[in-house]
């Protein structure tokens, strides 16, 4: 495979034939029962061997990462970094797995029961990650599968496979069964066959709405779970009384992340009118600042977008705004390479398809007038995603009123709404998907609870019985 502006080699890998993935599924099932039945211990250690062997590559392996997915090396080489630290930590988090003892003693029924739950396996997991965050997603699904008991068996992102691959050799060569956490290579058809394969009991996947609702028809016949990470045109809400400086410095941050290519993005700045033009001008200089070239230079600040063809679509996506009406403060260039600079688009009407459902996925700002916050709440609710969304103001008070009112699987009050750290539970609703992701999150999606009954086991101390207390 190629870097994003295909100058340069990386490396191979053996693609998978989507005929034999059915084979690869029916192997792993095969031998995710003597995975589960090894002890919680033996499988949180093994993937704390697995960090322990990646981190002296951690260097080497960022900078791998920002050749093949263009993202900028300084995020590349962040995202390794706390890669190989959610592998430990969900070690750490697996070892304290606990179910709950059931309150039967305050029922007269029930009052002498024992009752409990454990946490078990679903089974086999599919898998399926992206090119923008490949690394740490594979390690948000796989490690969480791993350590509850399951095997899982992954796709790689075609455009980004590498450095997965390297995490992937890493678990099997701490200790894991090869079997238990395959990963496969491939285009869609790989993906389509990994989704219909029978015998899997959940998927996981992290992709656009597009893939998500294809999964999910795929797996409609046999009810295994779903656990859907899917697209977000996250609205970031600027009330008449926001801090400008730290609406810019969020923004800027929020949006150019990944080149712009996160799903949490603030993807539509839905600003009050009195502060419309003045944000124009400050995230006019903010694109203005950027170094737009290859992901390793550490003086870039926007990567190549993660083909050529992806920053074309962007282009075409930003002049259909400009068609229905929005401003080009900062234009998309007409060029045909994976290199994209900002633009910034502004006075876009409410009715633009960018206003509520058009996700741009690349560089680019959107402000639209929302005169005062009703308004604001009601443009946002208007898109059919629900992923994330901010609010600023300095009213905190206003702010969690609006902020309770969005249809959002989570809101950040004064800071960019591309918020993810690993110890909150991130995911959208509505057509953004469902399902939490997170350090314990995910171990409980991907894994079930069973509740376990012993009727009449509780008894009175022999020669107590009838004795004061």
């Amino acid at each position: 495979m190629h870097d994003p502006l295909e100058r340069e080699p990386l490396g191979e890998v053996r693609l998978t034939d989507p005929a034999a993935v059915q084979g690869i599924v029916d192997a792993a099932r095969a031998a995710q029962g003597a995975w589960a039945r090894t002890t919680l211990a033996e499988r949180a250690d093994r993937l704390e061997a697995a960090a322990d062997a990646l981190r002296p590559e951690a260097e080497a392996l960022g900078e791998l990462l920002a050749r093949e997915s263009g993202k900028p090396l300084a995020q590349a080489q962040f995202e390794v970094r706390a890669s190989i630290g959610l592998l430990a930590d969900n070690a750490r988090v697996g070892r304290r797995w606990e179910g709950r003892v059931l309150p039967t003693e305050g029922l007269a029924g029930t009052a002498r029961d024992l009752a409990w739950t454990r946490r078990e396996p679903l089974g086999v997991v599919g898998a399926i990650l992206p090119f923008n965050f490949p690394v740490e997603l594979f390690v948000e699904k796989a490690a969480a599968a791993l350590v509850g008991g399951n095997a899982v068996v992954a796709k790689a992102p075609l455009e980004a496979p590498l450095v997965v691959a390297r995490f992937a050799r890493a678990l099997v060569e701490a200790g894991i069964p090869a079997a238990v956490t395959p990963l496969l290579h491939g285009d869609r058809e790989v993906g389509v066959a990994l989704a219909a394969a029978h015998g899997l009991d959940a998927i996981s996947l992290t992709g656009s709405t597009a893939a998500g609702l294809a999964v999910a028809r795929a797996s409609a016949p046999t009810l295994r779970r779903l656990h859907l990470e899917l697209g977000g045109n996250n609205a970031a809400l600027v009330l008449a009384d926001a801090d400008l400086d730290l609406v810019t410095e969020e923004l800027a941050h929020g949006r150019l992340l990944m080149n712009g290519q996160a799903c949490s993005a603030s993807k539509r700045i839905l600003v009050d009118p009195s502060l419309h033009d003045e944000l124009v001008q400050r995230l006019a200089a903010v694109v203005d600042r950027q170094v737009v070239g290859a992901a390793v230079d550490p003086q870039t600040t926007v990567g190549p977008l993660i083909s050529a063809g992806a920053a074309e679509r962007v282009r075409a996506q930003v002049a259909r705004a400009v068609a229905e009406g929005a401003r080009a403060v900062r234009g998309a260039d007409a060029g045909a390479s994976a290199l994209l600079p900002p633009a910034l688009l502004a006075d876009v009407p409410a009715t633009a398809a960018v206003a509520t459902d058009d996700e741009i996925f690349g560089p680019v700002f959107a402000l639209v007038r929302a005169d005062g916050p009703q308004a604001a709440v009601a443009l946002a609710n208007a898109s059919s995603f629900g992923l994330m969304a901010s609010v600023f103001s300095r009213d905190v008070q206003l702010a969690l009123a609006v902020a309770e009112r969005l249809e959002a699987g989570g809101v950040v009050i004064n800071g960019t709404d591309n918020y993810r750290p690993p110890v909150i539970p991130f995911g959208g609703v509505k057509l953004s998907g469902g399902g939490r992701e997170g350090l314990g999150y995910t171990i409980d999606e991907l894994t079930r609870e069973k509740t376990i009954v012993l009727r009449r086991f509780r008894q009175e101390l022999p020669g107590t019985e009838g004795a004061e207390r």
